[in-house]
């Protein structure tokens, strides 16, 4: 039988995995398409400190249920939840920087390409966890 925590890992696991994905398939690649720059730019910068808060709250809750039966999987999970931390209070600046210098291009995609790394291995992570649970 499964234990309480368990349960909920199991119902917060793929609620915020979906959320993830569908920000990452539907709401990212629009914002640039339907947006001017200016635009897009606002709220690109305005939505994705939301966004990270999401993930770290949501993982940091996952990662406290996984302890309760699982701790590899709570140790993933906590990598998971650092990645959200460090992209929000350390690396999202630096791309604002990168981004607002002029003639910055190649130090912006890289830490643009930094970024996209963590996030697609925390849904990978994420992905895995979900089917081993």
């Amino acid at each position: 039988m499964l234990s309480f925590f368990q349960s909920l890992a199991n119902f917060l696991l793929p609620f915020l995995l979906g959320s993830l994905i569908f920000f990452a398939a539907i709401v990212a690649p629009n914002t640039f398409a339907t947006l001017e720059e200016k635009n897009a730019r606002k709220f690109i910068r305005s939505i994705f400190p939301k966004l990270y808060l999401w993930g770290g709250i949501f993982s940091f809750l996952i990662f406290l249920c996984l302890l309760s039966f699982n701790n590899f999987f709570a140790f993933l999970m906590f990598i998971v939840f650092f990645g959200f931390v460090y992209s929000r209070q350390f690396l999202m600046k630096l791309i604002n920087k990168a981004a607002d210098k002029k003639n910055n291009e190649k130090n912006f995609k890289k830490l643009h390409t930094f970024s996209v790394v963590i996030f697609v291995s925390q849904l990978l992570i994420m992905l895995i966890l979900f089917v081993l649970l």
